[in-house]
């Protein structure tokens, strides 16, 4: 991934953007919605040799099944942060504020057997 390249996309996407605001502004806010998808999608192109090292290093490790749900875990919320992103530029704030709590919701229910690992290791411990 080239950060260069997404600031180049990112700002070519804004220019477009504001002469279309001008024009229509529903089709100013189509675009928005496109472009944060595609810078998206390029950016989780790009990550993916280093999601692949961290996956065979954890499993080398032996500390793959944590590590995976951490993983997912952030995979959440970096998902749910960028859709209430593109909300907020579509103007629904409302719908935003929703769809992070329904991450950090799934982020919970991802972290209880985590949980559950803990207090099992108490118990054991007392």
């Amino acid at each position: 991934m080239n950060a260069f390249s997404a600031c180049a996309l990112a700002v070519t996407a804004a220019v477009i953007i504001s002469v279309l605001k001008g024009i229509s502004p529903l089709m100013a806010n189509i675009a928005s919605a496109v472009a944060g998808v595609v810078i998206l999608v390029y950016i989780i192109n790009g990550i993916t040799p280093f999601l692949d090292f961290v996956r065979k290093t954890s499993a080398e490790s032996g500390i793959g099944a944590y590590f995976g749900i951490m993983l997912k875990a952030v995979a959440i919320s970096l998902c749910c942060k960028a859709g209430a992103e593109i909300c907020r530029d579509c103007g629904e704030n409302s719908l935003a504020s929703k769809l992070e709590l329904a991450g950090k919701a799934g982020i919970l229910l991802l972290s209880l057997p985590l949980l559950g690992g803990i207090l099992s290791m108490a118990k054991d411990m007392l």
